[in-house]
């Protein structure tokens, strides 16, 4: 069987594994749909090395095999990919913090012993059946396959304090913030206001929902021409989805005093702060990074009745071989949001 994944700078190779096995524990699940996330892209970008657990781990498919004490999952059963539920037997769950569990953060992340031989560029995969979790009949099988960024981002809002009128600033508008966005608004968010400097993702921004777009490159001060656009001169919340460092500190700039700033991108080198910047507005800071097991089941809830729209996102489909191609593209074509890899096409 072809797996695809990134094995240096600018390189995306094809390479047999074994066929899959539904070992005690695992379920085979033949994939639809695998989205190319920014961390796959980073890889492809700076080759820097890559664990192939995590090389394509957004995706959904069929459930075609179950191995021994696997209760949960039956074959047929339509499925994607998650985080399995807090292990309570850890350190971190047993001093009561079942949603930072040490086990189940493992796994997402592709170490441990529920994290699989290569990710989801593939036919099919055996994964820790515990991680799979069934899809809304309502969905599609391409909003099924965004459903894993969708909860990246819905985890990233619910871990920001949001209060009902707020005006909230999302610095990106990759598939990440365009979906911050939207669940800040489904938050209770007054007024969205998106800060993006290529033109396709400004235009994307306001199909799903944001009251107004900025390009920063267009304007001398930022924070100014939020206040002229809003109305007030205050932000009080910005969620920093760019991961580039020096809109981290800009986020604390453009916060109002007492104001929240939820980092959710992931910057790829170090970023300097001006400190006394951030103790003198006394903001308070929050982070986020994957989601939690039961949040899966709040964000489908929130594509079923519209308040998430996954499918404008989606820009590409390409099969195995045309993976290098779509790599490229994501790299240098902005109108590119989320490309989806389909195993079935030839």
């Amino acid at each position: 069987m072809q797996v695809g994944l990134v094995t240096g700078k600018g390189r995306i190779e094809l390479r047999e594994f074994p066929e899959p096995e539904a070992t005690p524990g695992r379920a085979v699940v033949q994939i639809a749909y695998c989205g190319i996330c920014g961390t796959d892209l980073h890889a492809f970008q700076s080759g820097e090395p890559y664990n192939p657990a995590i090389c394509g781990h957004e995706w959904t498919g069929h459930v075609s095999a179950v191995g021994a004490d696997v209760a949960d999952v039956r074959e047929g059963d339509r499925v994607a990919i998650g985080i399995a539920s807090a292990c309570g037997r850890c350190g971190t769950c047993r001093r009561g913090d079942p949603a930072h569990c040490e086990i189940a953060f493992m796994g997402a992340i592709g170490v441990g012993p529920m994290a699989a031989t290569h990710g989801g560029f593939a036919s099919a995969i055996a994964i820790d059946a515990s991680r799979i979790f069934p899809v809304a009949r309502p969905l599609s099988d391409i909003e099924a396959a965004m459903l894993e960024p969708a909860t990246v981002a819905v985890h990233a809002v619910r871990r920001t304090d949001i209060r009902l009128g707020d005006l909230v600033v999302v610095l990106g508008a990759g598939p990440i913030g365009l979906l911050v966005a939207q669940s800040a608004r489904a938050a209770g968010a007054g007024f969205v206001l998106v800060v993006e400097p290529e033109a396709t993702r400004r235009e994307l921004a306001r199909a799903v929902g944001a009251d107004a777009v900025i390009d920063p490159r267009a304007v001398e001060h930022l924070a100014s021409a939020i206040a002229e656009i809003t109305g007030r001169a205050a932000v009080d919340v910005v969620f920093e989805c760019a991961g580039i460092p020096a809109t981290i500190n800009q986020s604390v700039s453009l916060v109002r005093r007492g104001g929240v700033v939820s980092l959710v991108g992931v910057p790829n080198r170090p970023a300097e702060i001006q400190a006394a910047e951030w103790l003198i507005k006394e903001v308070r800071l929050t982070s986020s990074l994957a989601y939690q097991r039961e949040e899966f089941e709040v964000t489908q809830g929130l594509v079923t009745d519209g308040r998430l729209k996954l499918t404008p996102l989606h820009t590409a489909t390409v099969g195995l071989s045309g993976m290098s191609d779509a790599f490229e593209r994501l790299a240098h074509a902005p109108a590119e949001i989320k490309v989806l890899v389909d195993p079935r096409q030839v």
